[in-house]
């Protein structure tokens, strides 16, 4: 990484806005990012400035630990806050506290660790009640909404109130915020119904005006560098609003939107709230049955008609910033409208993407508790080879001495754990290609490789039954689909190379007198240096292979 550069921590890196704003970011600084998602899964792409770790900030020593590693690669002066649970159901769930409330005073306890200049903190509008016909929100507006997650962004807000620190501290409310992509559930829902034709393409609520700031991302990635440049003369805790001061009402997008779909817009057809309430009700029912709930909900109907209008103007002046008015979304419906026409792959998936909030991924719990138990498992894997190697199931492996094998052991448990961590198995098929030459030049059968790769998951699955007899989370189902499906794949990748070099004539390789590590060719050198760099995850500060055997 280039030290010159600053560094800031983004938690929340996989998300909407943490993706946006990492591409913003990527030349100004040392990206440190946190997310529960993989780099691969999240579609970020590989940097020399930018590291990346799977962490829940739900988990304080995790993070404690993370601090380290962010130390020894030169330190952050930034913390980003991003991270956050919500969903549209309205319910109550307690991932609203660990995550929101919890993991908002843990992430503060990083930023006290790393010695910060200053902490970013992304809360909502939406936190906020909507205010009386004809008045604003304000910076000084109370966090005061009843719902559940407006009530965890106001604790996590007054965690940040009341924490001791040294550092500037900003809590920056979001307005509704969308992409060219769309990337907002609630407009994605409503183009999706406009554009369809059917029965409800012209149903509007009450008279159409609801209304909502909605904020483009790049005029907050603008915002959120802004924050981040103007930290000399910031106040110590400060309250800023990212939002136009404008909003879109629900007719006002209607309008637009089908002028751009169909050159026309169809006279909407009103429903007043006391029959849009049953209405929503009795379809929200039925779909639920059927296991397709829709994205209307009963909750919704007590916005109907109302506006969350808000008046950034101490924001604007404080950090010399507004919105652009070519993003207003009105005028900027035509260029969603044109790419969800242009490009009907890429709008779903990316918009569907944002309707799912998984609170816990069960490949990072099951990654997470193979790395508690890394030293215990790959002593096991260890042990249960050599018993195999005097029973003459193994017989290959006799040739092997004790440090190489424990490092091939190792090297493909971290191998194993980050394919389930990341969930991109590219990094295993690599790997098991690369062993089955290697094995093959000494003169190993493909099937006492596959053998040896099966190990693993004997003994992984043999200590997972006692955890999850201890309560681990995890079904049967999740282990054979992150675990027992990716030893298959390396065992099918072993099979395949014996296979092909067979067929080239591999009898004439010359066979290998001594074993050593890996093969000295540069391309394997370089395959073998990426894989390493892949499960290093970059800036962790575990070796690649562990201790050492013998030597403590």
């Amino acid at each position: 990484m280039d030290e010159r550069l600053p560094g800031i921590v983004v938690t929340g890196a996989s998300g909407f806005v943490g993706r946006h704003f990492l591409e913003a970011a990527g030349s100004h600084f040392r990206l440190f990012c946190i997310a529960r998602r993989s780099q691969f899964e999240a579609g970020v792409p590989r940097s020399a400035n930018l590291r990346w770790t799977q962490v829940d900030i739900g988990h304080h020593n995790a993070l404690l630990e993370v601090s380290r590693c962010i130390l020894g690669n030169g330190g952050a002066e930034y913390v980003l806050h991003l991270a956050g649970f919500y969903d549209f159901t309205y319910e109550d769930h307690p991932e609203y506290e660990r995550t929101n409330v919890e993991g908002t005073r843990n992430v503060l306890a990083l930023a006290d660790a790393l010695g910060a200049r200053h902490f970013i903190y992304a809360s909502s509008l939406a936190a906020c009640s909507f205010p009386p016909d004809g008045s604003s929100i304000t910076e000084d507006s109370p966090p005061d909404a009843t719902f559940p997650y407006a009530r965890s962004k106001r604790d996590a807000e007054a965690v940040i109130r009341d924490h001791d620190a040294s550092y500037t501290r900003s809590i920056v409310r979001f307005a509704a915020l969308y992409s060219d992509w769309c990337e907002y559930p609630p407009v994605y829902a409503f183009l999706k119904t406009w554009s369809s034709g059917r029965w409800n393409a012209r149903v509007l609520g009450g008279r159409g005006r609801s209304a909502v700031p909605y904020l483009h991302i790049k005029d907050l990635n603008a915002l959120l560098l802004r924050v981040i440049d103007e930290t000399p003369r910031l106040p110590a805790l400060g309250v800023y609003s990212a939002s136009p001061r404008t909003t879109t009402s629900h007719e006002e997008m209607y309008s637009a939107a089908t002028k751009f779909l169909m050159g026309r817009t169809p006279r909407p057809l009103h429903i007043p709230r006391w029959l849009a309430l049953p209405g929503i009700a009795v379809r929200e029912g039925l779909l639920r049955l059927l296991g397709h709930p829709p994205f209307e909900r009963t909750w919704m109907v007590r916005y109907i008609d109302r506006v969350l209008r808000v008046d950034p103007r101490r924001t604007e002046e404080m950090l010399h910033w507004k919105s652009t008015p070519r993003y207003d979304l009105p005028r900027r419906l035509l260029l969603l409208i044109e790419n969800m026409k242009s490009h009907p792959e890429v709008w779903i998936q990316r918009n569907e993407a944002a309707f799912l909030h998984p609170s816990s991924r069960p490949n990072l719990v099951l990654y997470n508790k193979l790395l508690l138990l890394r030293e215990e498992l790959v002593e096991r894997i260890y042990q249960d080879i050599r018993l195999s190697q005097l029973a003459e199931e193994l017989i290959d492996y006799r040739s092997m001495n004790e440090e190489t094998l424990s490092a091939y052991v190792s090297l493909f448990y971290e191998v194993l754990i980050t394919t389930i961590r990341t969930r991109d198995r590219t990094t295993l098929r690599t790997y098991a290609r690369i062993l089955a030459y290697h094995r093959f030049r000494q003169r190993f059968r493909a099937g006492q490789v596959c053998e040896t790769l099966c190990t693993f998951g004997h003994q992984i699955r043999a200590v997972l039954a006692l955890e999850m007899e201890m309560g681990l989370s995890l079904t049967p189902e999740e282990i054979h689909d992150n675990l027992d499906l990716s030893i298959q794949l390396a065992c099918d990748e072993v099979e395949d190379v014996f296979e092909q070099l067979h067929e080239r004539g591999g009898e004439a390789v010359p066979a290998v007198e001594s074993i050593d590590m890996l093969s000295n060719s540069a391309e394997m050198q370089r395959l073998i240096d990426e894989l390493n760099d892949i499960c290093r995850d970059g800036w962790e500060i575990k070796g690649l292979f562990g201790k050492p055997r013998g030597k403590g």
